[in-house]
């Protein structure tokens, strides 16, 4: 203990000492830095490469001690290296252990591991201090999930704070007049899959921006906490053709990782083809209705889905679907019996289930593609299934 102390006081002076020399007060990776909440030492590091800065900021504790910028990512005072990691293992206590994660864990899939990492970003965690002979602090986890796991975007209802983190609606044009045509879902820390038509706009161009964490477009009142991520390139499927209705899928990547929350946090992948359940929900921020406005809030609606058989009926083979709809790669869903769909403007939306294994997550089994007629009773809209395109996924996103 006297040897960190110590050192801890060597670290600082040095430190001292070097800012008395530094006239721009701007800090590189690498260099020493004195983190101003505790006064103690640390490493200017990259945030996404700091733990301690990067659980504050989820939890919105305390305010990260900035060393710069390399190129547009902040660099902040780390204290992990210098401090926490001689004392981390005698004051924090351990997470009780979660059967569920630990059954999960043994499967083995790099789907299974992401969708569990993705799932503990709901918690937050709180630091509690238990005074005693001896003092020591534990991990206490605090749920904020914001699910409600009822029946429920034509004839749509408004999202919860929290309920769907991985939205995302993907922006063209270029400020300040950024229009919002599409949406999306956050799959990892860098990228958001969608519509293949969803890259460009005739009249806008490539997609430009994409927002996580929002809610309603036009409010700062709501409980949503938003975040804008620069659009650095566009990855179509490599069969989709924009002439034709297949292979309607593709990866947005940011400029910048995402830093995980319990309001934004990405969306599962499906691990099987079948799909057990009878319904599924879709979210969105688009029309609200045939030739009407967009909805400027998040909405969701819980859709039948349909067989091939049923779906079949209602999409004859034309000239941009030339073999009709494809079980194997696409589906359909909407109501057979009231006005609830989706429309322009949810197009790369998810169509998505709760997820059985992952508590407050869903998994994501189709993407807004295209349909006939808004909100039209007994006729379906047609979505790309996620599931066969699973390998695409994979080798970009993980690879």
């Amino acid at each position: 203990m006297l040897f960190n102390q110590f050192r801890n006081l060597i670290l600082i002076l040095i430190i001292i000492l070097l800012k008395k020399c530094n006239f721009n007060n701007a800090q590189d990776v690498g260099d020493l830095c004195i983190v101003q909440r505790t006064g103690g030492p640390g490493i200017c590091k990259l945030v996404s490469n700091c733990a301690s800065v990067i659980d504050d900021i989820r939890n919105r504790r305390n305010p990260p001690t900035k060393c710069g910028f390399q190129d547009k990512v902040q660099i902040v005072c780390c204290p992990d290296d210098v401090v926490l990691s001689t004392t981390t293992s005698k004051t924090i206590g351990e997470l009780p252990p979660d059967p569920i994660m630990d059954r999960m864990k043994t499967n083995g899939t790099k789907i299974s591991e992401k969708c569990m990492e993705y799932g503990e970003a709901v918690y937050i965690k709180e630091y509690v201090t238990s005074l005693g002979l001896s003092d020591s602090t534990r991990v206490q986890k605090v749920d904020k999930c914001g699910h409600t796991a009822v029946e429920l975007i034509v004839d749509g209802v408004a999202a919860k704070s929290r309920e769907f983190p991985h939205m995302a609606i993907i922006g063209f044009g270029d400020e300040p007049k950024i229009e919002y045509l599409c949406g999306g879902s956050l799959v990892s820390d860098r990228f958001i899959i969608t519509a293949g038509h969803c890259l460009y706009s005739e009249e806008l161009g490539d997609a430009k921006v994409a927002r996580l964490g929002e809610l309603s477009l036009n409010s700062t009142e709501d409980e949503a906490f938003p975040e804008d991520f620069k659009v650095i390139e566009t990855i179509p499927h490599p069969e989709y053709k924009a002439s034709v209705r297949y292979n309607d899928i593709a990866l947005l990547k940011l400029d910048r990782k995402v830093i995980f929350s319990p309001y934004i946090r990405p969306i599962c992948l499906p691990q099987q083809a079948e799909i057990r359940q009878k319904r599924a929900i879709a979210t969105g921020w688009g029309k609200i209705g045939y030739s009407e406005a967009s909805s400027e809030i998040l909405l969701k609606v819980t859709l039948d889905l349909f067989t091939h058989d049923e779906c079949t009926t209602h999409f004859t083979p034309n000239r941009r679907l030339a073999d009709g709809i494809i079980e194997t790669s696409q589906l359909c869903a909407g109501s057979r019996d009231s006005s609830k769909d989706t429309c322009q403007g949810d197009s790369g939306g998810p169509l998505q289930v709760y997820n059985e294994e992952v508590y407050c997550t869903y998994t994501i089994i189709g993407i807004t593609s295209f349909g006939k007629y808004c909100g039209l009773a007994g006729t379906p809209g047609v979505y790309t299934k996620v599931y066969p395109y699973i390998p695409w996924i994979q080798n970009i996103i993980w690879s």
